[in-house]
């Protein structure tokens, strides 16, 4: 459970929180626009060493701190609390037109049908509540999201020989993926609006790190292996978010 933490005797570190967690093998960082800085520790760590820390990563956090704050004025600009038209699967190659039929139900619920054919989605019930019509936009996409990031993982996985045990797609605000320590793959469903190549890179990689949960040289050289062009790929996953509508992140 997080506890608030500010660090006295020195106003130059900034405000973060700390979260002890028992899964976690090592301290690490976390950066989010909901949570802040927050510090994940195991329960043996020792919190007096956590100021040292931050000191050290004070470049990486600037940094992070900058691109959290243009991602945010950038969907800030896009006119986020407007319900969209269209949406834009890059990675499927489908655009969907969307179209908003007002209809009277008792229960005021909103249902969605898809056409299919003609690659529209018609949202019927009371679409003058915006943020219900948006939660069934989001939950038609993350079943999208299951349909088919799951059968693209288990296809890669295949074809690498990198076997995982299962696999999730969420919500993550910060990850476009994760492999924990038991081989469980999170995607986020988000990647649908990536395009393809950049999708495929994300597989390969979180599949790596059912070999190497870390970072390292060795991990690197795996991805390579797989994808030589992985250093272009993997840095253009952080300008990726600006491909996400705003709506999404509102």
């Amino acid at each position: 459970m997080a506890s608030g933490f500010l660090p006295s005797g020195n106003n130059n570190l900034p405000t973060y929180t700390v979260r002890v967690s028992d899964r976690a093998k090592s301290v690490r960082l976390s950066l989010s626009v909901e949570a802040g800085l927050e510090v994940v520790i195991p329960a043996d760590y020792d919190r007096q060493n956590i100021p040292e820390l931050i000191q050290k990563k004070k470049d990486w956090i600037a940094r992070n701190q900058l691109k959290l704050d243009q991602r945010e004025a950038f969907f800030q600009s896009q006119s986020p609390h407007q319900l969209p038209d269209r949406i834009n699967l890059r990675s499927l190659g489908e655009e969907w037109q969307i179209e908003y039929s007002p209809t009277f139900t008792k229960s005021g619920a909103i249902a969605i049908q898809e056409k299919r054919t003609e690659l529209k989605l018609v949202v019927n019930g009371n679409i003058t509540d915006v943020e219900a019509c948006k939660f069934f936009l989001k939950q038609w996409l993350m079943k999208k999201a299951e349909n088919h990031l799951f059968r693209w993982l288990r296809k890669t996985s295949l074809r690498l020989e990198l076997p995982y045990r299962t696999t999730a797609v969420r919500n993550q605000k910060t990850l476009w993926g994760s492999c924990s320590r038991d081989r469980n793959i999170s995607l986020n469903y988000k990647l649908l609006f990536l395009e393809a190549n950049v999708v495929e890179y994300v597989l390969i990689h979180e599949l790596c790190h059912t070999v190497h949960m870390n970072h390292s040289d060795r991990f690197w050289k795996l991805v390579s292996k797989f994808e030589p062009n992985y250093k272009s790929l993997d840095k253009s996953l952080n300008h990726a978010w600006q491909l996400i509508p705003a709506w999404l992140n509102c």
